[in-house]
């Protein structure tokens, strides 16, 4: 955004943890891309947005949560547009023990868009959607050896009405994925698959495959 300025904070030992924290503050969120620190255009959907977020690490244990909020302009050109400020979250765990990684991680987005709700059978945007949406993912990677490394997730991301008349939507995917190497060689790959994708309870499901072999000469 316009003129944003970040502070990410030095670990700090606390009690045998590492902790960090950062801070961040727009004055104008109009979204806009700007160079050599200048303000351009302003927004009359925004004001200010601010965010923190924490990151913690502790033996095998890691953690972390951010979360942010767009103060709404609410003048007489916002009104009817914006129910109120757009705010998001996320916070997430990942544990290692010797071969295995688990992560968990949850997430949520209210941008409090207003107007009519969203039909079921129909695909969504993030950013223009009425409503609010948050997920919830789970992963797990294993080291078979030093050359192969298997993993495995699963993720549902849901799109919530907030009304009584209109459906909620699932999106979720499933991911499986491997890498080996042997030598100079390294082979990788993935597949996902998606039901509803883009929110929208009549698309088809959506898979993806992608192969890679890479040499180091």
């Amino acid at each position: 955004d316009n003129g944003q300025i970040f502070y990410t904070s030095p670990s700090i030992d606390l009690m045998g943890a590492s902790v960090s924290f950062g801070v961040e503050y727009a004055p104008e969120a109009s979204d806009a891309a700007v160079g050599d620190g200048e303000v351009s255009t302003s927004s009359n959907l925004y004001s200010s947005a601010s965010g923190a977020s924490v990151n913690l690490s502790y033996g095998p244990l890691s953690a972390g949560a951010y979360g942010y909020e767009i103060q709404s302009e609410m003048d007489e050109l916002d009104m009817g547009a914006r129910d109120g400020d757009a705010m998001g979250a996320t916070w997430f765990v990942n544990y290692s023990a010797g071969p295995v990684s688990v992560g968990y991680q949850i997430a949520g987005i209210d941008n409090n868009i207003s107007g009519a709700s969203e039909t079921a059978n129909a695909a969504k945007k993030v950013t223009t959607a009425t409503g609010y949406f948050e997920s919830e993912q789970v992963s797990i990677a294993f080291n078979v050896n030093d050359d192969l490394s298997v993993g495995y997730g699963e993720r549902t991301e849901t799109y919530n009405a907030q009304a009584q008349s209109t459906a909620d939507v699932d999106m979720e995917s499933k991911k499986i994925e491997f890498a080996y190497t042997m030598g100079s060689m390294a082979l990788k790959g993935y597949q996902i698959d998606t039901d509803n994708p883009g929110w929208d309870a009549n698309a088809s499901s959506d898979e993806v495959t992608e192969l890679s072999l890479t040499f180091s000469f």
